[in-house]
């Protein structure tokens, strides 16, 4: 019987790794990253006991949004790809777009009329995980594709979304500043914010930085944006 369990017990494990895998690659992640290769000390102005307390995904259990704020090259994405990748683990369908991709795809189901249906299987994923709101040429048709998706998704699935602009910038890039306050006060709602304040460009000065005197004029250690 004992070895009996334990065949059976191994073709259990393979099957949850291979779904598990599966789900890492329906997911699309741009990069491999999960929180084992995450630096906690580079970053001082990182809540880490926040980023890890959320590590235990309550936050998709309670259908919460996640938005997590700070300068390029703080971390942002290797933190929402982490998070992605723990889900996936877990049994969580998980999808990973930028904004501008994620934008562009709403607004091209315009064109064929398959815009609601797009809206409706997003709606449907435990974790849509939208990396890096910044700036881009605005269409006024953005605002009401990126209000329609999150107002299907508000309290029902979790929403991570990533952005090196303050809230206030949010209006200007999505072209309606008047309709973007509804869809910042959905993703407000009982949300979790990592603002990662003062933040440090792991691209500018992690181990791997091109050393200051060899950078070309005008780059600074820090990016101000």
């Amino acid at each position: 019987m004992t070895f009996l369990a334990g065949l059976v017990g191994s073709e259990v494990l393979a099957q949850a790794e291979a779904a598990a895998a599966r789900r890492i690659k329906t997911a699309d992640f741009a990069e491999p990253w999960t929180f084992d290769s995450f630096d906690w000390t580079f970053q001082p102005g990182l809540n880490v006991l926040l980023v890890k307390d959320l590590m235990n995904l309550h936050f998709i259990r309670q259908a919460r949004p996640v938005l997590i704020l700070g300068r390029p090259g703080t971390g942002k994405t290797h933190i929402s790809i982490g998070y992605g990748h723990l889900a996936c683990l877990a049994g969580y369908s998980v999808r990973f777009f930028t904004a501008t991709k994620l934008l562009g795809l709403l607004y091209a189901a315009l064109a064929d009329a398959t815009v609601d249906r797009l809206v409706a299987r997003l709606a449907k994923v435990d974790l849509l995980i939208i990396d890096d709101l910044r700036h881009l040429p605005p269409k006024p048709e953005y605002a009401s594709l990126f209000f329609d998706l999150v107002d299907a998704r508000h309290g029902r699935k979790s929403t991570l979304l990533s952005s090196n602009l303050s809230v206030d910038a949010w209006g200007k890039v999505l072209g309606n500043p008047t309709l973007t306050a509804p869809l910042v006060d959905r993703l407000m709602d009982r949300a979790h914010v990592i603002n990662i304040k003062r933040g440090r460009s792991w691209r500018t000065e992690g181990p791997n930085a091109t050393p200051v005197d060899d950078r070309p004029d005008g780059i600074l250690s820090a990016d101000p944006s």
